[in-house]
């Protein structure tokens, strides 16, 4: 079998791997590189596996595959990239309020309703993205749960709004307190990727 390392071909003894799973932590023993790396792309026989098949490498046998192509970047990397990716995010979803507020303004209660509930998912994602850089920028996860921390008692707040059914009153706390702070978390992000960047730079 052929392992094509972040496009390299490596020698690799795959008689004792019994799964992809085990294949990759081989790979990992292989890698030259110094300090901390994630595997973000992995071809098959040509192949791309999906998200959802990078999280069930143990059940993907090795028996007939001919070659397989891993692509990892350094850890930190990828954090810096996931909030450069946030830090756009949180546009969108400032965008999406606004519609929201036109619409709760307007009398569009149920279309409001239905893009506040992505909204509401969105900010979910973006609690994620302070979870999965937590291992790699633990100082910028904190500064990012210090700001979702002052968004989670406005978000109560419209939630009881919207249990009284007041449209109005879920609009003013929309444009006056979620969103310019959904605006301030984005800036931090993007403050937190330029901050990431200096020490390369310096280099």
């Amino acid at each position: 079998m052929d392992l094509i390392l972040n496009g390299e071909l490596r020698p690799v003894d795959t008689s004792d791997c019994a799964n992809l799973a085990e294949l990759i932590a081989r790979a990992e023993s292989l890698e030259g590189e110094s300090g901390a790396s994630v595997v973000v792309a992995i071809e098959v026989d040509g192949e791309t596996l999906s998200p959802d098949a990078l999280g069930r490498l143990e059940s993907r046998p090795l028996e007939n595959v001919k070659r397989v192509s891993v692509v990892r970047r350094p850890s930190r990397e990828v954090a810096v990239d996931v909030l450069e990716q946030g830090a756009a995010y949180t546009g969108r979803i400032v965008a999406a309020i606004a519609e929201i507020i036109d619409d709760y303004r307007a009398g569009r209660s149920e279309s409001a309703n239905r893009v506040l509930a992505d909204v509401l998912d969105s900010l979910s994602l973006l609690t994620g993205i302070t979870y999965s850089i937590s291992g790699v920028l633990p100082e910028e996860a904190k500064a990012l749960a210090a700001l979702q921390s002052e968004i989670h008692p406005w978000l109560e707040e419209m939630l009881d709004a919207q249990t009284g059914e007041d449209p109005i009153r879920i609009a003013d706390v929309l444009e006056y307190e979620i969103s310019p702070r959904v605006e301030r978390w984005g800036k931090s992000m993007t403050d937190l990727v330029a901050g990431s960047a200096r020490p390369a730079a310096g280099r």
